[in-house]
């Protein structure tokens, strides 16, 4: 993982949001934190300044593309039906303090619901009390939108590859289906398409100069050059073939450096540890070399980090983080 900073308090007063969300409770990981108050609302107030957030977003809301413009017959619609803002609450084991995040999440076949380890964290001192998924939410009054719970303890994780698969009640693979997913090889320079909810906003989609970068390293990370913010935690980033290949994770954009990249893991290191997640794509018809071998039963999550001093709620570097350095 890239390198993590500490963060500072805040000098604003009042309750404040808190956006330092991840494993190891780092600046990169991209979940974006809103008042615990406010849990189960589609549309999440600010009730505090964000900085220069807001104007971020403004002059860069040209690379999102609103999920609610296309057609529902489009393609593209009709891909992003699974795909859900998921929100949580979580307690601090050490204060005791409640705060709330959101990410993104994707419905998979059995109702299962795909996102990152450090939204759903099961190390450290965070702890998830409820979480849940809103679907459809594709406006900021939330209308035609709809919630359902989710099990706040994943049937499995993996923090080193931040995945965690949980379920939810309801069967909303029966209103808005489920992903695809594919192990395939992703190579540098490839074309993809991330679905999300940037800042906890209404879904967009990302796939103006979303590539995977030329130069990879080894290992299970995707670099790639989609934009994301906070809020994108957890997003399938998807291929031509229209499947996912990739789990958004963390971000490090620069615009000022070419050479820059956000991170994800290949779906393929993450089919290799799952054995739920191996025997959905290998029944959907994208069998790999990591579903044809013997999955284990269960993945063991890797050694909690060590956290860092000042703890994982330090509400300070906001716009830092919500820009996903």
């Amino acid at each position: 993982m890239a390198a993590r900073h500490r963060t500072r308090r805040s000098n604003l007063g009042g309750t404040c949001l808190i956006l330092a969300l991840c494993a190891a409770g780092g600046a990169r990981a991209q979940s974006v934190g809103f008042d615990p108050a406010d849990y189960g609302r589609a549309q999440l107030p600010l009730r505090q300044t964000t900085g220069d957030a807001a104007a971020y977003v403004d002059r860069n809301k040209g690379a999102f593309e609103p999920i609610a413009e296309l057609d529902p017959k489009d393609g593209l619609a009709a891909l992003a039906r699974p795909i859900g803002r998921v929100d949580i609450v979580l307690r601090n084991t050490r204060s005791g303090q409640q705060v709330g995040a959101s990410c993104t999440g994707t419905l998979l076949p059995g109702d299962y619901v795909l996102t990152n380890h450090h939204c759903l964290p099961q190390s450290g001192d965070l702890t998830p009390v409820k979480a849940s998924i809103l679907m459809d939410y594709l406006t900021l009054d939330g209308q035609g939108s709809r919630r359902f719970e989710i099990d706040p303890k994943p049937v499995e994780f993996d923090q080193r590859l931040d995945f965690a698969l949980a379920r939810a009640a309801g069967n909303p693979t029966a209103t808005y289906g489920s992903a695809r997913l594919s192990g395939d090889a992703v190579p540098g320079n490839r074309s993809m398409l991330v679905i999300h909810h940037p800042l906890g906003r209404p879904k967009v989609m990302s796939r103006f100069r979303c590539f995977a970068v030329k130069e990879q390293g080894e290992g299970p990370d995707l670099r790639h050059r989609c934009d994301t913010l906070g809020g994108s935690s957890g997003s399938l980033m998807f291929d031509a073939s229209v499947a996912g290949v990739a789990l958004h994770k963390e971000g490090g954009l620069d615009p000022k450096d070419p050479s820059s990249f956000n991170n994800a893991t290949r779906l393929s290191a993450i089919l290799a540890r799952s054995r739920i997640l191996a025997e959905i794509a290998a029944a959907q018809g994208r069998p790999t070399a990591a579903t044809a071998a013997a999955a284990p039963p269960r993945p063991t999550p890797a050694p909690p980090a060590p956290a860092a001093a000042d703890g994982p709620l330090d509400p300070g570097r906001m716009n830092a983080i919500l820009r996903g350095r």
